[in-house]
């Protein structure tokens, strides 16, 4: 059996660090799993044993390779799991552009999820989906979406012909409380620094902004997408 090591993103798998999101990985997708470890000091193992076995999912106890694998974090329940694709499909979609922080990106795919958007477009150099900081965000929320991940937005734009409304603080922008949402959506959103490019600025998508206070320069990202959504979703 394979020694595993601290996760990289050449690997062909990754890993689920804590009880959550492996017992969410369980749940959501069995077929995924190719074991779980385990610490004797898990203080629900009679739980977890129950579940593996009814999955018929084999796990071993080996409190060093947690050590290895936890990236200095001290964790009892580790799974591994194969990387898999699965392509978005028509509907309304979340468009991230080059996002670059892997805990706003779990914390993301957990909001969307809990909104009802279950298709994530990534543009351009976004970070790693994979990575075991963006599943413990998402606290196994990324096992509820598809995700896919395009070079540019033309290539995204392509594909699907989406009403496209992209969060821009701009003075064109249009107050998204006062702005009709067609379905299907794509809700675009930018780099947490440096926003959308002017490649967003074209015809076919209209740009819109969640009004703030003049007192601070912008919101987070996690907490603009979470307005933004929730917004949108109660305007349906």
């Amino acid at each position: 059996m394979e020694k595993l090591k601290q996760y990289k993103k050449e690997f062909t798998y990754t890993y689920t660090l804590g009880p959550f999101p492996t017992f969410e990985l369980i749940n959501s997708r069995p077929e995924l799993v190719d074991r779980v470890i385990l610490s004797e000091k898990f203080n629900e193992l009679d739980k977890i044993i129950s579940i593996l076995n009814e999955n018929s999912i084999p796990f071993s106890f080996e409190p060093r390779t947690l050590d290895r694998i936890g990236n200095k974090k001290k964790i009892y329940v580790a799974g591994v799991l194969k990387k898999y694709d699965e392509k978005i499909k028509e509907g309304n979609h979340l468009v991230l552009d080059n996002i670059s922080d892997m805990g706003n990106l779990g914390t993301i795919i957990r909001t969307m999820v809990a909104f009802g958007i279950k298709d994530l477009a990534l543009i351009g150099n976004s970070c790693d989906i994979f990575n075991p900081k963006v599943i413990r965000g998402s606290m196994g929320a990324l096992f509820k979406i598809r995700f896919e991940y395009f070079k540019t937005i033309e290539d995204y734009i392509k594909k699907f012909n989406n009403n496209k409304y992209a969060f821009i603080l701009d003075e064109g922008s249009k107050n998204v409380l006062n702005t009709t949402i067609v379905k299907p959506y794509s809700l675009i959103f930018g780099n947490e620094g440096s926003g959308l490019g002017k490649e967003y600025y074209r015809n076919d998508i209209e740009k819109i902004i969640i009004e703030q206070s003049s007192e601070v320069d912008s919101l987070n990202l996690p907490i603009a997408i979470g307005i933004g959504i929730y917004t949108i979703k109660n305007k349906e």
